[in-house]
């Protein structure tokens, strides 16, 4: 029962003791009304200078990692709080199945907090979160609710304070591809990727009237008195850019197979990870929308900054918002012709299969990591054969939990 329903029985019973006149009726009536309403009044006050504070401990983590979530409650006040219900939003599609969650609207959820807070008191509650799915994660806003010391009703407030919780996909050990090798996609010529390394000298010679200025060894030309330049030795750095689908059947009606999307997701940046560790310089793109309000797309780089941001990318991405065969005709015109292309399939069309053929034709290294078994056959299948490596899946079922993933060459 509502305090504003006590108030109306208390001033319906204070008017027939009126009209019966019977004061004692009268007294009763108003003093029920007068405690309804005080009650009403102190739920009012009880959600005011009130302070709630969480914090996540670390804010970027992977798959699998757990993380600490830290809720602060605060009564900042003379008047104590007899009880209060702290609803906080967070995400409800799985990231957070260790809390106690409670259903709220499609892809949330509210975890909620109960406590009695003396004046000025301060209460701390930590949890534990594994979490179990990659994504970005908004925690926030909260709806406080105190209640009357008598039961009769309660009064809510919204604290719109948010956090975000990055989940970076789940790093696996590769094996079966040929990374450790310098020329993992076999033997192609060296056009374009030949360099000189710049911190590499290993001694000099005489000026030709062509070399850069900068390359001039100014120390021993002071020395010889004749203009000598810097003779570099010759390094060899690949440069490799992860093509990933993200669409897993022909046509996006025909609806998407989140565990194969998610396998393909962690193939990419495992792929990433390990040529980080190699020393390839690795970029990535996929058919998704990058800022150009074209398929994303980062270019070759070389650092844990620049791994990051495409553990960044991979961690925002969704659903596909164009076709695949559409991002690699935007990727033709945005690497070199010595740029490796490595393409992760969950799903491989006709119009895949064209574009990528075409990408070898016309001289780009191309390879293809096939991630569901139902791939390896049909004449899309057949079309990449002739001059594509292609590197299949050994397990057929998700990837979910593995640790390390084999693949085969299959062709």
């Amino acid at each position: 029962m509502s305090s504003k329903t006590v108030i109306a029985y208390g001033i319906s019973i204070a008017v027939l003791g009126l009209i019966a006149g019977a004061p004692f009726i009268v007294m009763s009536g108003a003093y029920l009304a007068l405690g309804a309403v005080l009650a009403h009044g102190y739920a009012k006050s009880a959600t005011k200078h009130l302070a709630y504070n969480r914090e996540i401990e670390p804010c970027e983590c992977f798959v699998g990692n757990t993380v600490t979530l830290k809720i602060r409650i605060e009564n900042r006040k003379p008047l104590p709080v007899f009880w209060l219900k702290c609803d906080d939003k967070v995400p409800g599609d799985g990231c957070f199945n260790s809390l106690q969650l409670t259903p709220h609207v499609p892809g949330r959820a509210v975890f909620s907090n109960t406590v009695h807070l003396k004046w000025f008191e301060r209460v701390e509650r930590t949890f534990e979160v594994s979490c179990e799915k990659r994504g970005v994660f908004r925690l926030g806003p909260v709806r406080l609710t105190a209640g009357d010391p008598l039961g009769l009703g309660s009064h809510s407030t919204v604290l719109q304070g948010t956090h975000t919780l990055t989940v970076y996909p789940k790093i696996v050990q590769l094996q079966g591809l040929p990374w450790l090798s310098r020329a993992p996609f076999g033997v192609v010529t060296a056009s374009g990727w030949l360099h000189r390394d710049p911190l590499a000298v290993v001694g000099t010679r005489e000026y030709d009237g062509s070399t850069p200025a900068n390359q001039i060894a100014w120390k021993a030309t002071a020395k010889t008195g004749e203009l000598r330049i810097k003779e570099l030795e010759p390094t060899v750095q690949s440069k490799i850019v992860v093509a990933l689908n993200l669409s897993t059947s022909d046509h996006f009606w025909q609806g998407i197979d989140s565990q194969a999307l998610e396998d393909a997701i962690t193939v990419a940046a495992s792929l990433c990870s390990a040529m980080l560790d190699q020393g390839f310089a690795f970029g990535l793109a996929a058919n998704s929308f990058g800022v150009d309000k074209g398929s994303l797309f980062i270019g070759p780089g070389l650092s844990d900054r620049h791994f990051k941001r495409i553990l960044d990318s991979l961690a925002h991405i969704g659903l596909p918002w164009m076709s695949f065969s559409t991002a690699l005709r935007h990727l033709r015109y945005r690497i070199s012709r010595d740029t490796k292309v490595l393409a992760v399939m969950p799903h491989l069309s006709e119009a895949d299969s064209e574009h990528l053929s075409a990408l070898a034709d016309a001289g780009y290294p191309v390879s293809v990591i096939l991630i569901r078994t139902s791939s390896a056959s049909g004449e899309a299948f057949r079309r990449i054969t002739g001059n594509i490596p292609v590197y299949l899946c050994r397990e057929s079922a998700g990837l979910e939990g593995a640790e390390v993933i084999g693949f085969e060459r299959i062709v």
